[in-house]
């Protein structure tokens, strides 16, 4: 994927230039703060492509919901007509491949998750890099501002060799959700260590009004929240040099803690609940504890949906041995590498992700990828959720990790953990199941990782 990039008024922007950009951000990205601030915008113009018509191909998600309303904003400010087309996920990828196999290029630009497409699209070669359009004086105002953007954002939306492939919309943070009146009766504070949380959960579990707590049995869902688990055990999905890790002392202790918790204190059925049916349980008064995306948060304030409003805690994820962190998952808006209109393109997706959207985002009680709405006057002034969703979030972020492997098969790979969860939740040893999938997973590598 190299790509001898230009700017209209900077001269050559080598690709050596931009592997090295790129190379400090991963590395920064874990490190700490990540410093990569574009020039200053000079004869930067909104209307630079007026009369032009862009497609995009998104997906639904509460960040695209928000977008869309403002999109006309976008259409006055630059000019431009944008047409659109918003499926289910599933359905918007499998359109997504069938437009990029054919070359049709008939696609500006796309929302992305990355999570599942990042690795894939990027080897398929249907990610525009942006580097050169951050770096670009005409195209990136310096209000726009890559440094407010969250490390663990950054990591999310780079490649390793340096290319960033979308600029970052929503991510996903797993935090812990407690009810906070039963803590407050048994004078209990939220659990700081996987053992103090699993103690509380025993504790808490009376069936069949009560159960512990709750979290993904099902396969291939569980893998996103098991992931969490690993890395407090010190786990990881592949070794450094890119091998199967799953059968290693760390991730045998990682499932024998999460399957063993969902065992003993999870409701009847756990084995097949995915997040739909953990929330569920959750907003009836069913369940004392339960750990997922932060997304999923807003449900429980509403009193259509639960029993429980104004009775939720939220916090950062406990620590395990290794410690404590926060598994991400990202999704960004793309250029793709087909479109004939990349630069027109690349400026709805900085409109789309700047730090006005951004607290727009923040204000509907989505979660963003930014760090200033945070502290956004208005955002402040007019709070969706309690005061403990936004420091657990902005925590979250801090200790974030991303919470799959950077794979081809993604999906493969959350098959293959998932179906060694769900034996493990029903009683089989963790070591021996693990070892069953550390074979599979290594065969998948081998196949999909040349």
């Amino acid at each position: 994927m190299a790509h001898e990039e230009t700017t209209a008024t900077s001269g050559t922007f080598s690709r050596r230039t931009a592997l090295r950009l790129g190379a400090t951000a991963l590395a920064s990205a874990a490190a700490g703060p990540f410093v990569f601030t574009p020039a200053r915008a000079q004869g930067f113009n909104w209307k630079r492509f007026q009369g032009k018509e862009l497609f995009l191909i998104l997906s639904k998600h509460p960040w695209v919901e928000v977008l869309e309303k403002n999109i006309p904003e976008f259409e006055s400010l630059s000019g431009m007509k944008i047409k659109w087309e918003t499926l289910p996920e599933i359905q918007a990828r499998q359109k997504l491949v069938v437009e990029m196999t054919s070359a049709s290029g008939g696609v500006d630009g796309f929302f992305t998750s990355l999570h599942v497409e990042k690795k894939r699209f990027w080897k398929a070669g249907w990610y525009e890099p942006l580097n050169r359009f951050l770096q670009d004086r005409t195209l990136t105002p310096a209000e726009w501002d890559f440094d407010d953007i969250a490390g663990g954002a950054k990591s999310i939306i780079t490649q390793k060799d340096g290319s960033i492939s979308a600029l970052p919309a929503f991510v996903d943070a797993v935090i812990l959700f407690y009810r906070k009146d039963l803590y407050a009766q048994k004078g209990l504070k939220p659990p700081k260590s996987h053992a103090e949380w699993e103690a509380q959960a025993k504790g808490f579990h009376a069936p069949p009004g009560m159960y512990g707590a709750v979290f993904r049995g099902l396969k291939n869902a569980n893998a996103t929240m098991f992931s969490n688990t690993q890395f407090s055990f010190g786990a990881d999905f592949l070794t450094k040099d890119g091998k199967a890790a799953l059968d290693s002392k760390e991730n045998v202790a990682a499932l024998d803690w999460y399957a063993g918790v969902l065992r003993r204190y999870g409701p009847p059925g756990v084995i097949n609940f995915n997040w739909y049916e953990c929330s569920a349980s959750f907003m009836q008064g069913q369940v004392a504890t339960y750990f997922d995306g932060i997304n999923f948060a807003n449900q429980f304030e509403d009193a259509t949906k639960s029993k429980i409003v104004g009775k939720v805690g939220y916090v950062a994820m406990p620590a395990g041995p290794a410690g404590a962190f926060s598994s991400l998952y990202g999704t960004g808006m793309a250029v793709s590498s087909q479109s004939r209109n990349k630069e027109a393109a690349f400026l709805f997706a900085q409109w789309a992700t700047n730090k006005q959207n951004a607290a727009r985002e923040l204000l509907a009680g989505v979660g963003v990828a930014r760090n200033s709405p945070w502290t956004d006057p208005e955002v402040k002034a007019k709070p969706k959720m309690p005061a403990d969703w936004y420091q657990a979030y902005q925590d979250a972020l801090k200790i974030g990790r991303l919470g799959l492997p950077e794979i081809v098969g993604v999906t493969e790979y959350r098959d293959i953990i998932g179906v060694a969860i769900q034996k493990a939740i029903e009683g089989a040893p963790s070591a021996q199941v693990l070892a069953e999938a550390q074979k599979e997973f290594q065969e998948m590598l081998n196949k999909t990782e040349g």
